[in-house]
């Protein structure tokens, strides 16, 4: 099921509704899984083999969020950004949910430094109040860029890689790495809320 979405210029582009809707389903999914992995999360600190189904979760969730976004760009077509509203807001939130919490809840355990966890949830708090406060003030909507996604795949590995309890030299290493890039991608999001004269 497919049906004509207007650009701004007044383009018409074919954009597949349905596949839009799978898209979101795959990202509500996202969401609604997030408790679980917490709760996995949680129960490693006594019983080991809960560290690999939280792995299983997460392998789950990454393959959902490289599914959706293959399935909205098949649904949008040559459409831009904006037909699917819900889904472009939604789809970082659930990717942000899921990370934060799980630093979150390892730091809380111990398994991880809770200075890289606080640097990790605190970049994508003022990435989440710096969009909000541009889009409220100028209607720009500004998307994820190459570093900050190279910063999100980072903390993902990192995930695995404490869940895999590596040297404690390796996965300190791996962290605070991580923590770098995070920080990197937050001033290169702040350079792109007060600077980017353009938005999309």
């Amino acid at each position: 099921m497919s049906d004509a979405a207007a650009s701004k210029t007044g383009t018409e582009y074919r954009v597949n509704r349905f596949l839009l809707l799978v898209a979101n389903l795959l990202t509500l999914s996202r969401l609604l899984a997030t408790p679980l992995l917490v709760y996995f999360l949680l129960r490693t600190v006594e019983e080991p083999h809960f560290n690999w189904i939280a792995l299983g979760t997460i392998a789950l969730l990454q393959i959902s969020d490289i599914l959706d976004g293959i399935v909205a760009r098949r649904a949008r077509g040559e459409a831009p950004q904006g037909v699917n509203p819900a889904g472009e807001i939604l789809d970082p939130i659930a990717d942000k949910l899921y990370i934060n919490s799980s630093v979150v809840t390892l730091a809380i355990i111990g398994r991880l430094d809770w200075r890289v966890a606080a640097i990790i949830v605190a970049r994508d708090v003022l990435i989440l109040l710096g969009w909000s406060m541009r889009y409220i003030f100028s209607g720009i909507r500004l998307l994820p860029n190459r570093l900050g996604k190279a910063a999100d795949s980072m903390q993902a590995i990192l995930l695995v890689v404490v869940l895999f309890q590596p040297d404690p030299v390796i996965g300190a290493a791996l962290a605070w790495a991580t923590a770098a890039m995070t920080v990197a991608s937050g001033l290169w999001y702040a350079r792109m809320a007060l600077f980017e004269p353009h938005g999309v």
